[in-house]
């Protein structure tokens, strides 16, 4: 059974959704199930509302601005080494031609009209000419 959190849903499917349903009216039974469900999402509720209470109340009285963190956090991210590489290593001649720096494709934009042949274009040699 997956219970991984992913933003405000849990990733349930029906055949675990439906063993929750059997191992709900095997403890509370048929009468009590409904009322039991009931008040299991009004104290989530009830949770989720402190919780985010709480958190707003400590931001206010520490002074602390949450989109100077998410923006930081957002720098932070440009600098994995994935995309540090990625933009260190883009061709910006091929963002001029009107390929996509990471795929090198083509976009239809930068397509020659049907009947025309493709510019041609030398490729880049993968040594340094000037290399004892």
């Amino acid at each position: 059974m997956s219970l991984a959190y992913s933003g405000e849903v849990f990733n349930l499917g029906i055949a675990e959704i439906a063993v929750i349903v059997v191992v709900g009216l095997l403890i509370f039974g048929p009468d009590k199930l409904p009322k039991a469900i009931k008040s299991l999402s009004s104290g989530m509720r009830q949770f989720r509302s402190a919780a985010s209470d709480a958190t707003r109340s400590l931001q206010d009285a520490a002074g602390w601005d949450s989109s100077e963190t998410r923006q930081t956090l957002s720098d932070l991210a440009d600098l994995h080494p994935k995309r540090l590489m990625g933009s260190i290593l883009e061709d910006p001649e091929s963002t001029s031609r009107g390929q996509s720096p990471r795929t090198g494709n083509s976009s239809p934009a930068a397509k020659p009209p049907a009947g025309q042949g493709s510019p041609t274009v030398a490729p880049a040699p993968d040594y340094d000419p000037d290399a004892p």
